[in-house]
């Protein structure tokens, strides 16, 4: 149904309604880093502008705290509507477990004991020898206790821990908190998390920490979940329109004044790229449904990808393990960027045809089982895919 000239005047955001451009956000999100992945399995060293294309690739592992904040935003807003209902603990639970747990556990099931039994070899073994921290969502702690990566193909799972600690711990704050005191609360998190990061940034033994812990990460989610308190709170959304242009500027110059001595600063830049990212969400969601920024924002292939994104991400460095680029571009050997650009184009393919054919002939069943146990505050198909 087409919508009525004046509904395309207001804002692209409702809290009544699906947002689109939400989708379309987290297919920007898995596109990032999907293309960042796949662009770091290049030689730098075979052609220069390989090179040069991999060093902006480095950009889209910043896809990851995309997520983050737009994951803290909806779980936030979910929680909000409806913690006035009944069973809010119980619907929460379950409709993340039945969303989250299905392919994790599936991808577990094929990486851990089918490939190795099939295919033998060493490319999960490191996985199967610490396969207990990734069973209990630990993965995240056993790589920052041991400051270096130890699962293999399963390197990424650190940050659906990250989020499934989140999941454990956020519906009772929301729940316990009123809306002011948790937008402070927010805020608190942010600050306390931001000075942590930057002492850890000092002790060499927490280098792979700093970038995987919770405790160093959960400020991401936090600044999406202030984004979203800001949001359904009233008479804030003139304010918001106004100020988050501005401050997207000026946390973008920062950004690039760090870039320039090329340092992590402390763990700063690390925030104001969430910081950015939360800007940028509240330009969109209040921009009107007709601008172009919305209608980029809605555009059909982004929210294609961003219905397929969580599948997308479990898959993408598994296969990557398993197809490397040395061995499918023996089967063509051309000049270096053909052989790049053919490789990322089968691979994302493959990545994304994986992650369709795992969403329509898997997941879907248990998508399907959250009717059971729906609440006033999951918007229609808002987390039928991954936030």
């Amino acid at each position: 149904m087409k919508q009525k000239p004046a509904d395309m005047d207001g804002p692209a955001w409702s809290s009544e309604t699906h947002c689109l451009a939400l989708d379309g956000i987290r297919g920007l999100a898995i596109l990032m880093v999907t293309l960042y992945r796949l662009f770091k399995e290049l030689d730098p060293a075979s052609h220069s502008v390989i090179a040069l294309v991999q060093k902006v690739s480095l950009v889209g592992g910043r896809g990851v705290d995309l997520f983050f904040v737009l994951s803290g935003f909806l779980i936030t807003g979910i929680l909000i509507r409806s913690k006035s209902q009944s069973n809010y603990f119980r619907n929460f639970i379950i409709r993340r477990s039945l969303r989250i747990f299905p392919l994790y556990f599936l991808s577990l099931v094929i990486g851990l004991w089918l490939i190795p039994k099939q295919l033998g070899g060493p490319l999960f073994e490191m996985a199967r020898k610490e396969q207990f921290y990734l069973w209990t969502y630990m993965s995240n702690v056993r790589v920052s206790w041991l400051n270096e990566w130890c699962f293999g193909p399963f390197d990424h799972f650190w940050s659906l821990a990250v989020e499934e600690h989140f999941y454990l711990v956020w519906p009772a704050v929301v729940f316990f908190l009123a809306t002011k005191r948790l937008g402070w609360f927010c805020i608190f998190t942010v600050v306390g998390v931001a000075i942590a990061r930057a002492v850890a940034e000092t002790v060499p033994s927490l280098d792979v920490a700093v970038d995987v812990l919770t405790v160093f990460r959960i400020d991401a989610l936090c600044i999406g979940a202030l984004l979203a308190v800001l949001m359904h709170s009233s008479g804030t959304h003139d304010r918001i329109r106004r100020g988050a242009p501005i401050a997207a500027a000026i946390v973008l110059v920062t950004l690039i004044a760090i870039g320039l001595f090329g340092s992590r600063a402390f763990g700063i830049p690390a925030l104001l790229v969430r910081i950015l990212f939360m800007a940028c969400m509240a330009i969109v969601l209040l921009s009107p449904k007709r601008s172009m920024l919305v209608r980029g924002s809605e555009n059909a292939v982004l929210r294609f990808l961003g219905k397929y994104s969580y599948g997308m991400y479990v898959v993408q460095l598994p296969m990557v393990v398993l197809l490397p680029f040395a061995t499918l571009a023996g089967y063509w050997q051309m000049h270096p960027i053909a052989d790049g650009l053919i490789y990322v184009v089968i691979m994302f393919g493959l990545i994304t045809l994986t992650a369709y054919l795992s969403y329509h002939l898997f997941e879907s069943h248990f998508l399907k089982l959250k009717i059971g146990f729906q609440s006033a505050g999951a918007s229609r198909e808002l987390d039928a895919q991954r936030v």
